[in-house]
């Protein structure tokens, strides 16, 4: 009897959702988000102004190998994490996660200082005044 209500609950949880969708479409100009990410951004919201190569570069290359960094980060941790949870109180376990750990957030740290400078860099540079 217990299988038969947690088999009915879970069907009637699956088919909720399709009650909740809601019958009108919703767009960004009517939001105000393109106005705002006009204004933010000196562009549409819909991708870089690819007016400029460093908007291009930074946009389509610089962006995407960012994410793949932090994607890679969260991929160490979760291991990092695992392997410490299963240790089981093994010293190598540990000191492995551990060391992971440390490696991963050290890697990250340089990654962004280095955005961070070259971003700062190639801005006074190009515009001639550090922001």
């Amino acid at each position: 009897m217990r299988k038969l209500f947690a088999v009915l609950g879970l069907a009637v949880l699956l088919s909720m959702p399709s009650l909740a969708f809601a019958a009108t479409t919703i767009d960004a100009s009517s939001t105000g988000l393109s106005t705002t990410g006009t204004a933010a951004f000196g562009t549409n919201i819909s991708g870089a102004n690819n007016s400029s190569l460093p908007a291009f570069i930074g946009f389509y290359i610089i962006q995407p190998i960012l994410g793949l960094v932090g994607l890679a980060f969260f991929c160490l941790m979760l291991y990092a994490g695992i392997l410490w949870m299963t240790a089981a109180g093994e010293p190598k376990k540990v000191d492995k996660a551990k060391g992971i750990l440390v490696n991963s957030v050290i890697g990250v740290v340089i990654i962004v200082a280095s955005y961070a400078l070259t971003n700062a860099m190639l801005s006074a540079v190009t515009t001639g005044a550090i922001t």
